[in-house]
């Protein structure tokens, strides 16, 4: 009873906000989860054979601040090749990920991936939101296109 008293006094639970997205890498692959995305009908999920890069941007934002001005971001990324045989570059908040804890199968699937490559970057990030100079991309990991891909494993059936 008491939980049903609780509800009424909460209210409706609140809509799922469209644009907060969910980031997983898992042995599958790499899968970036939206409301907006869905409602769009973009692609969301990417084997791990069409992840080419992945790495740390410090880029100047989209949109200036109202109050602030123009300042940067830091963000991750992963560019993967889509439906259409594109690469397109998906970004990543900063706060969704850590360098120091990155999940197990991104670095199980990524091999050489280079650590000291992220730590600078973000090194360059450190230096604030107005450091316009140090915009820049810092590939960690990069696909050898000459290398086939890894061939699937046997099919367990």
């Amino acid at each position: 009873m008491w939980s049903r008293i609780k509800r009424f006094m909460n209210g409706p639970p609140p809509p799922e906000d469209p644009l907060r997205e969910t980031v997983r890498f898992d042995d599958a692959g790499f899968t970036r989860q939206s409301e907006l995305a869905r409602a769009m009908g973009l692609q969301e999920s990417w084997p791990w054979r069409d992840v080419h890069e992945f790495g740390f941007a410090f880029t100047r934002a989209l949109y200036p601040d109202p109050w602030y001005g123009d300042y940067m971001e830091s963000l991750w990324f992963v560019r993967v090749r889509c439906d259409d045989g594109d690469l397109m570059r998906v970004d990543i908040e900063e706060q969704v990920l850590d360098a120091a804890h990155l999940p197990p199968a991104l670095l199980h699937h990524l091999p050489g991936l280079d650590l000291d490559v992220l730590r600078a970057g973000q090194a360059v990030a450190r230096r604030g939101l107005r450091h316009f100079e140090g915009e820049g991309e810092w590939v960690a990991w990069r696909r050898d296109d000459a290398a086939p891909p890894p061939t699937p494993g046997p099919d367990p059936a």
